[in-house]
């Protein structure tokens, strides 16, 4: 693969996470301008609750690009995916506020969520797929880690800036050309895609066959969709609920939260290509478990802790939810590619990857936050964060047994 086209990916995924990010990070900041401040825990809740709207248009999107991917190409795929995605971004920096239009305020940032998610729901994986398909198997584990690190700089930028917005006293006044820049940086991968080609191992298909795929590695399907729930949901832990949820129960200020945020993006940073040559090393799904079942049995405690606790405990609180999510998270995107052949692969693995991301991990955020509202247990955040890191942990688990009995078929047939 030429370095344009690897470069290309690389811009196209930072500046899909930018995107995912920046929603998150700023929702503490823009739910008193969206909704009415007379109750805020209420008014963050609801704006954390956009975030799973995707579920109605993001499962569209994957069939809609699926489809475009594997028939005609990954390039077309993400050419448009990408360009719907700057659309809606600049769209959303332009919206006015509740004390302006009232409750219409809130409806047209709800669609322009669920518009964003239709159109991302190309991106992500597609540029995943665009790269691994031409790195070759044995290397698929570290260049998936050196791929989440440009995950990892989406979310440093818009983390950053937010940072840098709120210190500032700006954020309030500014935030739409947050959106804006992400609308810049979309015209840019645009010209740079315009003179990329499509990967060597990609065949277009006459047929699409969604259905018949889905039969026959419906057991793939399944797994792909909960692994990326999961890793989905440790990301939205550390980087978005932690933002607003720390100044609930602790007396550090949002300020406070968001300088730990954007140390822990470099910090993760450097984590991946770790955790990338560790699992090149000693096997993908033994990372991946590691991950998982460390997430589960951590859960509970590490929310425990933060009950009125301080910068120190907050960051250490943090970093352990960041490690095994990275633990994770680094070979995961090769891991998901040889889970289904070429033909279908971009159906499957986006689709999979959305309705996981959008039925597990998207919820993270309100389900967390209403389960202290429920209980007012500062802990209680942490029982699904347990629940949704066995169940990982149980198909990666599953997974590897099979990969397994497949090559012992296999020899036995030899």
């Amino acid at each position: 693969m030429s370095f344009r086209s690897r470069f290309v990916g690389i811009i196209g995924n930072i500046l899909g996470h930018y995107n995912r990010a920046l929603f998150g990070l700023l929702a503490p900041f823009i739910a008193p301008l969206f909704f009415p401040k007379s109750d805020p825990l209420m008014a963050l809740i609801l704006t954390y609750g956009m975030m799973p709207l995707g579920i109605i248009t993001k499962p569209l999107g994957a069939l809609f690009f699926g489809w475009l991917g594997d028939r005609f190409g990954r390039r077309q795929a993400l050419f448009f995916s990408l360009t719907g995605m700057a659309f809606v971004a600049v769209l959303k920096g332009c919206l006015p506020t509740y004390s302006q239009i009232g409750i219409l305020a809130p409806c047209l940032l709800a669609l322009g969520r669920m518009l964003g998610s239709f159109f991302a729901s190309g991106q992500s994986t597609g540029a995943s797929i665009f790269i691994l398909e031409n790195t070759p198997l044995k290397n698929r584990s570290l260049m998936s880690s050196f791929y989440d690190v440009s995950s990892m700089s989406g979310l440093l930028i818009a983390s950053g800036l937010v940072t840098f917005f709120s210190m500032q006293g700006l954020i309030e006044n500014w935030w739409r050309l947050l959106f804006w820049i992400s609308g810049l940086k979309a015209v840019v991968g645009l010209l740079l895609r315009l003179k990329t080609q499509d990967c060597s191992e990609f065949q277009a298909k006459k047929k699409w066959g969604l259905i018949q795929a889905l039969k026959e590695h419906r057991g793939a399907f399944v797994s792909i969709a909960i692994a990326s729930g999961f890793s989905f949901a440790t990301y939205s832990l550390a980087f978005t609920l932690m933002n607003g949820y720390v100044p609930l129960v602790t007396s550090l200020a949002k300020t406070d939260v968001m300088k730990v945020n954007t140390a822990l993006l470099v910090v993760d940073m450097f984590l991946l290509p770790c955790f990338g040559f560790l699992a090149h090393k000693f096997g993908k799904e033994k990372i991946m478990l590691i991950g998982a079942l460390g997430s589960a049995a951590s859960a509970i405690p590490l929310f425990y802790c933060l009950d009125g606790a301080g910068i120190a405990m907050v960051t250490a609180v943090r970093f352990f939810i960041v490690f095994f999510g990275v633990a994770f998270a680094a070979p995961y995107h090769a891991w998901k590619l040889e889970c289904v052949p070429p033909e279908h692969r971009y159906t499957l693995v986006s689709l999979g990857c959305t309705l996981g991301s959008q039925l597990i991990g998207a919820p993270t955020s309100v389900i967390c936050l209403w389960l202290y509202h429920q209980s007012r247990c500062v802990w209680s955040p942490g029982i699904y964060l347990m629940i949704i890191g066995l169940l990982a942990g149980i198909v990666i688990h599953r997974h590897a047994r099979n990969r397994v009995n497949n090559l012992l078929h296999k020899a036995v047939g030899l």
